[in-house]
């Protein structure tokens, strides 16, 4: 349950619900960080028109993937308190959902493109954290940023970064080819080069190709 002392960045919502006197009733969300999902700006937008007894809201709030965990405060006199702790979008699925750093998904409606997009099976996705850091050490000395990776079994690992180069890992993400990959990224940027595609999957060394 989220408590108090883990909220970092409050937005208070103030909606009152029902025509008469007697039904008005005051709600105050609190959310752990600024909201910029879509479905937090649809749960503010529709929240008047949820149930108010404290067991139908708090169904419908664990029905919501996006919510990592809530609590709901509701006084005799004082207005109704929500505190929401939102998950925090790690990745982009498929272009369909995004990943926590627990990889619960949860739906991608654009919101954060820069994110790390995916393109493989979910059980791929630990095969990629697992060396994800080998692979930001390599290229961050050459000023690539990674804007997508993609796992086939045809054509296995292979990135794309953010200026457009893709580099083919092969079918394995092994220490023989992130000292390969080291090696071909000096190469290029010493000799400045401007390959579109490296291609790490040749057993001896790499292949550069410059089309488009």
């Amino acid at each position: 349950m989220i408590s108090r002392r883990e909220i970092i960045f409050i937005i208070l919502i103030p909606i009152f619900l029902g025509c008469s006197g007697q039904n008005n009733q005051k709600i105050n969300i609190v959310f752990d960080k600024p909201p910029t999902l879509k479905k937090e700006q649809e749960f503010i937008s529709n929240i008047s028109s949820l149930a108010l007894k404290n067991k139908n809201l708090s169904k419908f709030l664990k029905d919501q993937n996006w919510v990592n965990s809530f609590l709901i405060k509701k006084h005799a006199f004082d207005p109704i308190e929500i505190f929401i702790e939102t998950r925090e979008p790690k990745y982009i699925w498929r272009e369909k959902f995004y990943l926590d750093n627990d990889l619960s998904k949860f739906l991608y409606f654009g919101e954060h493109p820069n994110l790390l997009h995916l393109y493989m099976p979910i059980e791929m996705v630990d095969e990629w954290l697992k060396v994800q850091d080998q692979i930001y050490l390599a290229v961050e000395s050459f000023s690539l940023e990674i804007s997508s990776v993609t796992y086939t079994e045809a054509e296995g690992w292979y990135f794309q970064s953010k200026n457009n180069l893709r580099v083919n890992l092969g079918s394995e993400l092994s220490s023989k080819v992130f000292k390969k990959l080291s090696l071909t990224l000096k190469y290029i940027f010493e000799k400045n080069l401007t390959p579109s595609i490296i291609d790490l999957r040749y057993e001896d060394g790499a292949a550069l190709n410059y089309g488009k």
